[in-house]
């Protein structure tokens, strides 16, 4: 489990008040701000020669509410909520503890202020422009310097610049920004609005227990709730500010964009390093409003390139791009490639500008990698376009099969999101083979630490624009504010190699078709609103701000087809163009029979709960009930407990309510194993249709990613990791489905197929396949076929038909009693290399369900735990077998400290061999006494064997942990 946004992850299991807890961390965050904030200063300001005038405030804020009754220290940047903590005024624990998303739902409702007085230098005002300059404000603000009004904001995505020079008065600057409460101006909004017509929805659904009207303001959608989320508007100067003197230009963004000079091989070809035309657009601030201003850039590509610019500055409106281009000759850069494919290697571009007489400077730098991509959207036959269109992407001259997650915010206040923890969810992408991550449009532009962690890592970002499952207005002050959040994050975001393309918005397209929220009524009005937003503001800022990258006017969207049918498809579903978001909680997720053969799919998923460490820390005893009050407040998605009770019942057996902790654990357990063979049925097939397509022109598909990587609360959701970094079974089960060389299986008219996908460019032979039979009553296989296979790269190909009885040879094996040959029988499959090790994980395929199925109750235990010794994942790294007297089903091992294992949630048939990488130092004996185990049959069985308990029939290292209450 990685450390969680709060740092907080052993204070959290202490018991006792709740400023035990926070009092100390969130003491340390008001100082780490404090320090951040000063070193912020210090970093700006060496970018800056003595000539100007960079004023970078660490001064105490004080933030207070309407009427003035509450009155506390302020933090920034930060927000309402967490300097409401540090102060005391909310309490009762964790912040997300039990029902306080709605006992804090005051503050949203409340206005807010920010104050804080400082000196300046009086040379400050001597400068040709000064300006306050706020990276982000959340969100409706009055910002007012020395009692008169500088600006006003209404968009959380937006940097705004207010001068400030007539209203600075001697050396003291009083400064307030009075945040109005976001969801009374949201509502503000909507009631404007509708005097003409409504933009709906008029709300969310119940189920979201959230607040109403998030479309109608530019913020984070998320923190108004979501089917998975909870509902804190918070407000607050979220991001960096400072002031600034200056008399020619101010750098504030480097866009960078890289062509090849030659032709790239269509294998990838580490070796070959191809000359690059580069072009660098330098983005300023001006002192002058309009006018030409002369100077020079001086720019610099780490080691390797530079050269000084002699330019002269077109200004508009206070805002100029100076526009470089240079060219690097063959085997002078590496290429950048995605995770799976090749390095990351990264340079340093630089951008210095010097007015004409030297006397002022500017700079900034940015870190660039060189890849070229593509959309690709071709026919997928010529012959016959009917058959639709191919969408897949194209990294390098190699097409690649995207394979990832979607992303939301790490937490609802952005403040607490650090950076360590930003990493470790990224990096548990990367560790399990994803390429892919969509930044999903209802959350907020991520920080430039996420970026850059997936420019380290080679995950290429999927960025939405922040508009999701709403119709929006399309009033002229809401599509200036939109335009210049979509130039103003393009321009920060463009000259990463991550960001892969860009997405106007989240399912807006199949609302508005769909009629979601009761769009028919007036469906012409509604899409000309639809067009007027994504088509004629934002795809033609976005296309005139970065001709580099793709863009795509919606998720799921039909593409180049959408664009053919107006902009707004007859079917944003269909299975022969662009992508598709798919969830079906009715049918049965383990076979996966209605699954569509899409194109790409972009979203698709399905629910589990944390385990109960995770649960216990925001809960208390009367909530560990599946039918508790609690459960169904954290259950957001309309109808999700019925839905994944159902999805459970189908494969499994729900234990019976008695009321008992044991049960209410057995209950997440479960969901965990119904979510993790859901997906992994569903990827597979993603996967299998990789290569071909069928008769109506269904396949060639390109891309699965699944719904979603991470959590926001602590709560159910479709994440495969929980708040707080720990790793649910799917995401386990993530590293193998994803593995670059996979063996997939699926049984269909009596006979089982045999898949190999590989992701590999260069083929693999001699490889021994091996499909073991198992009956779930011994462990011992009853039967096994093998053979030599090949590997053909970037594709999926069946490699074995086997009839289930005659090859299989499952009605004379697989017989007992009452029950059918499936239900008895299950099948193993391994690929190994010609010297004996493995090729590609192991995978398994049930017959038939396991509650129908003779289980016989498997006692599993942990035998010679050693360590810790240092390995390439950890420190802290300990080994143990793990046994079972049975056939285990769905292994599970669980430490409460953090970090991974190396396998988890499997099937035993025989000894296994696992590993644990902790996070931070631990000892043998904390693992000891911590670790768990519990397997399928212990949720069928009402006896427990107790933690820790000691069978000495067994080595005396031997630990039996069946389960942990």
């Amino acid at each position: 489990m990685a450390p969680n946004p709060l740092n907080r992850e052993r204070e959290a299991r202490r018991e006792g008040p709740w400023w035990r807890v926070y009092g100390p961390v969130l003491f340390c965050v008001a100082i780490m701000c404090a320090v951040a904030s000063y070193l912020a200063y210090v970093a700006y300001a060496s970018t800056h020669t003595a000539h100007d005038t960079i004023i970078m405030i660490p001064s105490n804020w004080s933030l207070r509410n309407g009427n003035g009754t509450i009155q506390v220290g302020g933090t920034v940047p930060g927000g309402v909520y967490t300097d409401l903590l540090l102060a005391n005024v909310l309490n009762g624990g964790d912040f997300y503890h039990r029902f306080n998303d709605f006992e804090y739902r005051w503050v949203a409702n409340d206005n807010w202020t920010y104050s804080t007085a400082f000196d300046v230098d009086p040379k400050l005002v001597e400068h040709e422009r000064v300006a306050l300059i706020f990276e982000g404000l959340d969100t409706a603000a009055e910002v007012v310097v020395n009692s008169k009004t500088v600006g006003e904001s209404n968009n959380m995505f937006v940097r705004y610049v207010f001068d400030v020079k007539d209203y600075l008065e001697g050396t003291t600057v009083n400064l307030d920004v009075a945040f109005r409460s976001p969801s009374e101006y949201a509502t503000q909004k909507y009631n404007e609005q509708a005097v003409d017509y409504i933009v709906p929805p008029k709300c969310v659904d119940p189920a979201f227990k959230g607040i109403c009207h998030a479309n109608h303001i530019r913020k984070m959608q998320a923190s108004f709730s979501w089917d998975w989320g909870p509902a804190f508007a918070n407000s607050g100067i979220w991001k960096d500010w400072h002031i600034v003197g200056w008399n020619s230009l101010l750098v504030k963004n480097i866009m960078f964009t890289a062509r090849p000079t030659s032709t790239l091989p269509s294998v990838p070809d580490h070796s070959f390093k191809p000359g690059w035309d580069v072009t660098v657009k330098v983005l300023c601030d001006s002192a002058i409003e309009q006018r030409q201003m002369d100077g020079s850039v001086y720019v610099s590509l780490a080691d390797i390139f530079s050269m000084k610019y002699t330019v002269t500055a077109v200004i508009d409106k206070y805002e100029t791009m100076l526009t470089l281009n240079f060219t690097l000759e063959e085997n002078q850069v590496e290429m950048w490639w995605p995770n799976g494919y090749g390095s990351q290697p990264l340079y340093e571009l630089s951008a210095v500008w010097k007015n004409k007489d030297q006397s002022e400077e500017s700079s900034a730098s940015v870190r660039v990698g060189f890849r070229t991509v593509d959309l690709n959207q071709d026919y997928v036959d010529e012959a016959d376009p009917a058959k639709g269109r191919h969408y897949r992407v194209i990294v390098n001259n190699i097409t690649m099969f995207m394979k990832g997650t979607n992303w939301i915010p790490a937490h609802v206040l952005p403040e607490m999101v650090t950076e360590h923890y930003t990493r470790e969810l990224l990096k548990a992408a990367a560790d399990t083979h994803q390429n892919c991550i969509r930044v999903w449009g209802g959350g907020i532009y991520e920080t430039d630490v996420f970026y850059e962690i997936a420019d380290e890592l080679g995950l290429l970002i999927w960025q939405d624009f922040m508009f999701a499952c709403s119709m929006y207005p399309v009033d002229e002050p809401f599509l200036e504010t939109t335009k210049m959040e979509i130039k103003m994050q393009i321009q920060r975001l463009q000259h990463h190699p991550s960001i892969l393309l860009w997405a106007g918005n989240n399912e807006n397209e199949a609302a508005l078709r769909g009629n979601w929220y009761g769009t028919a009524s007036d469906f012409e009005l509604y899409k000309r609103d639809y067009i007027k937003l994504y088509v004629d503001t934002i795809k033609t800022v976005a296309v005139e701000t970065d001709d580099s990258h793709p863009f795509v006017i919606s998720s799921p969207n039909n593409g180049i087809e959408s664009e053919e049918e107006g902009h707004v498809a007859v079917n944003p579903y269909s299975t022969l163009y662009g992508d598709v978001h798919y969830y079906n909680y009715l049918s049965d997720a383990w076979l996966g029979h209605a699954t569509p053969r899409t194109r790409f799919a972009s979203e698709y998923g399905f629910q589990s709960w944390p385990v109960f460490r995770t649960m216990k820390a925001v809960t208390t005893e009367e909530d560990w009930n599946r039918e508790s009050a609690m459960m169904y407040h954290r259950q957001h998605h309309p109808g999700g407990q019925a839905e994944l009770a159902l999805q459970i019942g189908l494969h499994m057996h729900m234990p019976p309510q008695d009321g008992s902790v044991e049960v209410y654990e057995y209950y997440l357990y479960l969901s965990q194993i119904h979510q993790a063979v859901a997906i992994k049925t569903e990827t597979e097939f993603y996967r299998r249709a990789m290569s071909d397509l069928n008769e109506k022109g269904e396949g060639y598909t390109s891309g699965a990613l699944y719904w979603q990587l991470n959590d926001i609360w602590q709560g159910a959701s479709w994440a495969s990791i929980e708040y707080g970094g720990r790793w649910k079974m799917l995401h386990y089960y993530v590293k193998k489905f994803f593995d670059p060389v996979l063996v997939s299986m699926y049984v269909e008219n009596e006979k089982l197929f045999v898949y190999i996908v590989s992701d590999l460019v260069h083929p693999v032979d001699d490889l021994r396949l091996v499909i073991d039979l198992h009956r779930y009553d011994r462990k011992e296989r009853v039967h096994n076929i093998n053979d030599t296979v090949l590997v053909s790269p970037s594709e999926a190909s069946l490699v074995m038909e086997l009839d289930m009885w005659q090859d299989l040879q499952m009605d004379q094996l697989c017989t007992y009693d009452l029950y059918d040959e499936e239900d008895v029988c299950f099948v193993v499959s391994h690929l190994y290399h010609s010297n004996g090790s493995l090729a590609a994980p192991d995978n398994f395929l049930l017959f038939g369900k396991p509650k129908d199925a003779f289980l016989p109750h498997a006692v599993v235990w942990l035998n010679n735990i050693s360590g810790p010794t240092q390995t390439q994942h950890s420190n802290w790294t300990f080994s143990m077998t793990v046994r079972s007297d049975e056939v285990a089903l769905f292994v599970w091992l669980e430490l409460d400290c953090p970090g991974v294992f190396s396998d988890n949630g499997f099937l035993m048939t025989g000894d296994v061999e696992v590993e644990f990488y902790a996070y931070e130092e631990i000892t043998l004996t904390e693992i000891e006494e911590n670790i768990s185990v519990i397997s399928l049959t212990d949720t069928y069985s009402k006896e427990r064997v107790s933690k820790n308990f000691i069978d000495r029939a067994f080595h005396p290292n031997d630990i039996m942990n069946v389960v942990h209450f």
